[in-house]
């Protein structure tokens, strides 16, 4: 099977794992870094299609893994994310197993959850 017809049989699944992982993570993660996100875990061959979207959203220069303060979250959502630690241990964007080397040189800058004592 070739790439376009791999990509698009493929397009519902992605397209509804990049709806999840928004949903799991909470609104601080939009529609284009959650689809490359999984489009480099799903396919990491696809990694030149990414990183030419990324550089076209107009990429950041600082790209990778950057960690928000807990301290600015509500109480509900601190509470929420202790949760999520408790039964899983990382979170969503942990659970994909990139690494921080591979978003910077895809251009994407991601913010995720950190742990409240980083």
């Amino acid at each position: 099977m070739n790439l376009q017809t791999r990509r698009w049989i493929l397009a519902p699944t992605r397209q509804w794992r990049t709806y999840r992982l928004m949903r799991q993570h909470g609104p601080s993660l939009d529609y284009g870094t959650a689809w490359a996100l999984i489009a480099l875990c799903d396919a990491p061959d696809e990694f030149p299609f990414v990183q030419q979207a990324a550089r076209e959203a107009g990429g950041e220069v600082r790209g990778g893994l950057h960690h928000d303060d807990w301290n600015l979250l509500t109480a509900d959502e601190r509470d929420r994310r202790n949760r999520w630690f408790m039964r899983f241990g990382r979170s969503p964007i942990g659970r994909l197993g990139l690494s921080d080397d591979l978003l910077i040189r895809a251009g994407l800058r991601v913010v995720d959850w950190g742990r409240p004592d980083d």
